[in-house]
């Protein structure tokens, strides 16, 4: 059987291109005479955009437009389909990874950038925009995509918010000038979770931690993404707080959904099919997957088990890799993969993320060894 590596990325430490390359080397070593095919995923999140450049022919558009704190950078997105398509990453302009060692004040952080790049595509003349949410550093409830769009947001003394967060002030806005009005454009948004906007397991609660944001402003920031959700409601007669993966990039799904006619997607499954994936298996096959943190998250929309369920109708072994793996979860992960395996055991952090390449490439030689072994590869 053909061995098929198919990993999503290891955030913090390897992309899922460099992760199928290591699987790929690991197996070699073992039996170089494996037959292994490369085809490395995503979920939406950061990252995606580069698998989307390995698979489809496109045009990189490179321009100066501003990160989360407002200075200038040169970033990229990409178009396909005879330019007709702009794939815009939301972590490229408003990433997390993008305030490493930058002050982060989230009173202040905005969207705009990746607001920038949309509006940038528009004038292109594209007619599709997919946006690939994940990998925010931002909590403005897309807010700052928005008033780059021209949407103008007011405090509560009717006056413009113009440098910082617009959700922490906000009480009313304007479409006078939204870009979006006179434009026949079909939005995609790719998510890789399935939260809702608010409470308990909502962008506030759930991802405000990890973005950075201090436990004594949940509260506050949880209150601003209600009144936005308020106010965007009784314009758009929606219910933002109902919408399957409305928290992804700090809430900006929900909202860019209704500001912008958007259709929401799982991110793995839209990817699969837009780069045909199925076209590169064969008939039987060993499928080794996996992600940087297998935990209680993987079982809501991340890369590894939306893949297995994609592939649900075909005739294949399944191997699940973690950089680390919640093991209170294992028996829900033997539903979805016929053996699982975790790269990096230790508690420490920093040091599975600083020795993560050997870990992988010294465990994929092991799962040569049972490959071989079970025989598998008959």
């Amino acid at each position: 059987m053909e061995i098929i590596v198919s990993p999503n990325s290891f955030k913090g430490s390897l992309t899922s291109i460099q992760v199928s390359k290591l699987i790929y080397e690991g197996l070699k070593v073992y039996n170089p005479n494996f037959k292994i095919k490369k085809l490395p995923i995503a979920d939406g999140g950061d990252g995606s955009l580069d698998i989307f450049k390995l698979y489809l022919k496109y045009n990189s558009v490179k321009k100066t437009f501003l990160n989360p704190i407002g200075e200038k950078i040169t970033t990229e997105y990409i178009t396909i389909e005879d330019n007709k398509t702009a794939i815009i990453e939301f972590s490229n302009a408003s990433g997390l990874i993008l305030m490493n060692d930058k002050k982060k004040n989230h009173r202040k952080l905005s969207s705009f950038g990746t607001g920038q790049q949309i509006k940038s595509a528009i004038e292109m003349g594209v007619k599709n925009i997919i946006i690939c949410l994940g990998g925010s550093a931002t909590i403005d409830g897309g807010a700052g995509i928005l008033r780059a769009l021209g949407v103008k947001f007011f405090d509560i003394y009717s006056n413009e918010i113009l440098d910082e967060n617009p959700i922490i002030k906000m009480k009313n806005f304007d479409l006078s000038n939204f870009i979006t009005l006179d434009k026949k454009i079909n939005f995609h948004i790719l998510v890789d979770v399935k939260n809702s906007l608010l409470g308990k397991f909502g962008a506030v609660k759930i991802f405000g931690k990890q973005k950075g944001l201090k436990e004594k402003d949940f509260n506050l920031f949880e209150k601003s993404m209600l009144e936005f959700s308020k106010l965007t409601d009784k314009k758009f007669l929606s219910k933002t707080s109902d919408i399957i993966g409305g928290a992804a990039a700090g809430g900006a799904a929900a909202f860019l959904k209704e500001f912008l006619n958007a259709k929401i997607y799982n991110g793995t499954e839209y990817i699969l099919n837009k780069i045909n994936y199925k076209s590169f298996l064969s008939r039987r096959f060993i499928l080794i997957t996996g992600e940087g943190r297998l935990d209680s998250q993987s079982l809501f929309g991340k890369a590894p088990i939306s893949l297995t369920k994609f592939l649900k109708k075909e005739n294949f072994f399944s191997i699940a890799i973690g950089g680390s793996v919640e093991h209170g979860k294992i028996n829900k992960f033997l539903n979805h993969f016929d053996l699982v395996f975790s790269s990096c055991d230790s508690n420490n952090l920093d040091f599975c993320l600083k020795n993560a390449e050997n870990n992988l490439f010294d465990l994929s030689k092991k799962i040569g060894k049972i490959i071989n072994y079970l025989n598998l590869s008959k």
